[in-house]
């Protein structure tokens, strides 16, 4: 990790609960959890579609109070992490703002943390994303592939040391999405950041992880914490190896036996 950024954090979740609505329409989103997502690995989370992992997301980002419980981002809570311009969130839809240029989408995220305009970083970031020569274009211009490349290079615009990717690439074709699991994380991996994810392929949860928590039905409980002992950087070549296939085979498992839990999933 480069000497200039700050070390990533540890998140700890004691005791989170999510309730949404009141009285008789109340649904638990998810039940009290207890979790710790250590510093500078990324963990994935899956489960059943409407389980709770963005919720679960959200809260560390501070975008959903808990009904019980708290998030810690290095001993201080979302609100103040994304204050400091340390915590990045990219979800499945880009949300690319349509009159401003790859350019100026990337840069606002710095200037929305309070950072300096920094072209050159911009424009490099952009290049890191293979998105150059089209930093003027505008997102209307760009394949669905190229507004998620965008989205990415504007979610590591501030160098942050939290990153929680909800479905990042689940709006782009399967081949886009595998181009991009192998290019994209390197970018949020040499830093070290500390990574949440949110995907529903087992595959993708094993190419990019350290870690995988697997979610029951709602309300969402962790019922396994699996760890993803492959070598980095991970390659196209080892999506095909015995010891990939045995994690995803692991995980698929648990998914489908967990009352019927894992029907809507596939080791894509």
């Amino acid at each position: 990790m480069p000497s200039d950024l700050p070390k990533p954090p540890d998140v700890v979740c004691n005791g989170l609960r999510k309730v949404f609505g009141h009285g008789a329409q109340q649904v638990e989103a998810l039940a009290s959890t207890d979790v710790t997502f250590a510093s500078g690995t990324t963990t994935a989370l899956v489960g059943p579609s409407g389980c709770g992992k963005s919720t679960l997301l959200r809260m560390v980002a501070g975008l959903e109070t808990p009904t019980e419980g708290s998030v810690l981002i290095a001993g201080e809570s979302p609100r103040m992490t994304s204050k400091k311009g340390t915590l990045s969130v990219a979800f499945q839809d880009p949300s690319l703002l349509p009159w401003r240029t790859v350019r100026s989408n990337v840069a606002l995220a710095r200037k929305l943390a309070g950072q300096p305009a920094d072209k050159t970083a911009v424009d490099d970031l952009i290049a890191r994303v293979g998105l150059a020569g089209f930093e003027d274009k505008r997102p209307a211009a760009l394949s669905g592939g190229m507004r998620q490349r965008a989205a990415i290079a504007r979610c590591l615009a501030t160098r942050p040391n939290l990153l929680l990717l909800d479905e990042p690439f689940g709006a782009v074709d399967e081949l886009t999405r595998r181009r991009l699991n192998l290019e994209l994380p390197r970018l949020w991996e040499k830093p070290g950041a500390t990574t949440l994810l949110v995907t529903h392929s087992v595959s993708e949860a094993v190419l990019l992880s350290d870690r995988i928590l697997v979610l029951s039905a709602r309300p969402a409980t962790i019922v396994a914490d699996i760890d993803v002992a492959l070598e980095r950087p991970r390659t196209a070549r080892m999506i095909d190896s015995a010891a990939f296939r045995q994690v995803e085979h692991e995980v698929s498992e648990i998914l489908f036996d967990n009352k019927g839990a894992g029907r809507r999933f596939a080791a894509e």
